[in-house]
C-alpha cells in the first residue's frame, strides 16, 4: 500500500446479513474505505481493483463458487493483495479444497470476537502484524525480552513449526507463512535474524529481500535464505541477491543451532550445507 493512501477492503458476501452489515460498520470505523459485492466473477472483476484486502464472507454459495475462488487467489496472488476469509470450519474446509492455503493471508473462524476480528483486519491494512493478534492463523509472535528476535518465514507450517520449536528454548521465534507478512512484520518489528525460504507463492524469499533492502528501517537486518535445493547452480542463484547466507532446509536441529549460535556470537553467518 502506498504511503499515506487510505486503505481499500472489498467484502463479497451474498446477500445482506446483519453479521455481514456489523463486519462492514466495525472495519469502518478504523479508517478503511469498505465496498461490497455478490460473489460472482462479474461482481469481483468489476470491483477488485485497487483494493488492499479482499474479505470473503463464507456462507451456503460456496460449494458451487469454485470459479470464483480461483478467480480471487490468483487475482491476489498477481496483485499482492490480501485474501481473508470469514466463515465457519465446514465453510473453510470446502474454500481449502479449491484454494491453496499459502494464497490466503488470514482466516477469521466463526464464531469470533469483533474487537478482535477487526484489530487484525487493520493491522493488515496499515502493514503491521500485532504482537497480540490472536485471529491471524500462523502468525505467532513471543514476548521475550533480552534474548535474540528471530523472524521465520516459510509457506510450510510443518516446517515452520519444527524449527519454532528447535530455536525457542534459546530465543524469541516469530513465525509467519508469508511474505506479505514478513515484510511489515520486520519494519514494526525489527528483528535480529530473517531465516526466509526462497521459494514462496505470492511474495517470494527475493521479493522480500528486495523489499526489506528497499527501506532504510529493514535494510541492515540480516537475511538468510532457506533452500530445498543443494545443487551448486542453484546456492549460487541464491546468494546472487547477497543475503547473509543459507541454509537447507535439510538441515539436521543441532547443526541449526549451532550456525544460529554462531551467528549471534561472531556476527557471520555460516552457510549450512547439511
Amino acid at each position: 500500500m502506498e504511503e499515506n493512501k487510505t486503505p481499500e477492503l472489498l467484502i463479497i458476501s451474498q446477500g445482506s446479513a446483519f453479521m455481514v452489515n456489523s463486519l462492514e460498520n466495525s472495519i469502518k470505523k478504523t479508517g478503511i474505505n469498505v465496498t461490497r459485492c455478490e460473489p460472482t466473477v462479474r461482481d469481483a472483476d468489476e470491483n477488485i481493483i485497487g483494493k488492499d484486502i479482499i474479505l470473503m464472507f463464507a456462507g451456503d454459495y460456496i460449494s458451487n463458487t469454485s470459479g470464483l475462488l480461483s478467480y480471487i487467489a490468483s487475482k491476489c496472488t498477481d496483485e499482492f493483495v490480501h485474501f481473508c476469509i470469514v466463515g465457519y470450519p465446514n465453510e473453510l474446509q470446502e474454500i481449502e479444497k479449491v484454494v491453496d492455503v499459502s494464497r490466503v493471508t488470514a482466516e477469521f473462524v466463526r464464531p469470533f470476537d469483533m474487537k478482535e476480528f477487526t484489530a487484525s483486519i487493520k493491522s493488515l491494512a496499515f502493514g503491521e502484524i500485532a504482537h497480540d493478534d490472536p485471529i491471524i492463523r500462523n502468525a505467532k509472535t513471543q514476548q521475550d525480552n533480552g534474548r535474540h528476535h528471530i523472524l521465520l518465514c516459510d509457506d510450510d507450517m510443518i516446517f515452520l513449526k519444527m524449527v519454532q520449536e528447535w530455536l525457542a528454548p534459546e530465543y524469541q521465534v516469530t513465525i509467519v507463512k508469508t511474505g506479505l507478512m514478513a515484510v511489515p512484520f520486520a519494519l514494526n518489528n525489527q528483528p535480529d535474524l530473517i531465516l526466509l525460504d526462497y521459494e514462496m507463492p505470492v511474495m517470494n524469499g527475493p521479493k522480500v529481500l528486495e523489499a526489506l533492502r528497499g527501506d532504510k528501517k529493514t535494510a541492515s537486518i540480516p537475511v538468510v535464505f532457506l533452500t530445498g535445493h543443494s545443487d551448486r547452480d542453484s546456492v549460487m542463484e541464491v546468494m546472487k541477491l547477497r543475503p547473509q547466507g543459507y541454509m537447507l532446509k535439510t538441515t539436521r536441529k543441532e547443526d541449526m543451532l549451532a550456525s544460529v549460535n554462531n551467528f549471534f556470537a561472531t556476527g557471520q553467518w555460516k552457510n549450512v550445507q547439511a
